[in-house]
């Protein structure tokens, strides 16, 4: 990131409410995310034979999302920078005998694979957390297989003036109370409103994709535009 203060602020507050992270997507997203990130994996194609990473993974939701669908003919990496939400994600997932399932810690900016060594990415309400989000999109591409997809969940804002102004409302005033009450951290969930308001527009963060050079980058809508899944392929 290229504020490394930011950087280890966001580690230790995700670290700070790992443990009841899954709890609180389900009820702040009333349970949809795990739709949005199933959608996400079918967009993305057969991954039978491939490498999948699973990038800011967390406690894990896209890589049991994959691994429940593709067993073990499909290998998968979850790479998160806050150790605490690895730990989660390697507790609640139990690999099959044999499968090819790897956990690590690493940055997003610099993460510790090949060129052209991964088949499909994906990013779960995560890539809005890291600060230079170009420099993310760049690192992505550079490991992925000519021919690899990306898959990108994030919130967004309804253009409907009527949604968006409900959205604005939940996620400024619901979300850090119901957020900062279940986890303790009303910090944490003050600066996750944060994150999702200040995300760049839709279009504005297809263009930074295609600026990383992805091909066929576009964003598609999810529950009436409260949510985008980005695809682009390399």
């Amino acid at each position: 990131m290229t504020d490394n203060r930011n950087s280890a602020a966001i580690q230790t507050m995700f670290d700070r409410i790992s443990p009841r992270y899954d709890l609180l997507n389900r009820i702040l997203s009333f349970g949809v995310d795990l739709r949005w990130r199933k959608r996400a994996v079918t967009l993305l194609g057969d991954l039978k034979g491939k490498t999948a990473l699973d990038l800011c993974c967390g406690s894990g939701d896209f890589v049991a999302i994959i691994q429940k669908r593709f067993g073990n003919d499909v290998t998968i990496i979850g790479a998160d920078f806050a150790r605490q939400m690895l730990g989660i994600a390697q507790g609640r997932i139990t690999p099959d005998a044999g499968s090819p399932l790897l956990f690590c810690q690493a940055d997003a900016l610099s993460l510790p694979l090949a060129d052209n060594s991964i088949d499909a990415v994906t990013i779960g309400f995560g890539i809005r957390n890291i600060a230079d989000k170009e420099s993310a999109l760049r690192e992505i591409f550079r490991v992925l297989r000519l021919g690899g997809r990306l898959a990108i969940v994030e919130p967004a804002m309804p253009n409907n003036r009527l949604l968006r102004n409900i959205f604005t409302f939940y996620f400024k005033n619901i979300m850090p109370l119901v957020g900062g009450i279940i986890s303790g951290d009303h910090a944490a969930y003050r600066y996750l409103h944060d994150s999702v308001t200040t995300f760049p527009r839709p279009d504005r963060f297809v263009t930074m994709m295609r600026a990383a050079g992805f091909v066929d980058a576009k964003a598609v809508s999810q529950s009436f535009g409260s949510a985008m899944i980005y695809m682009g392929q390399k």
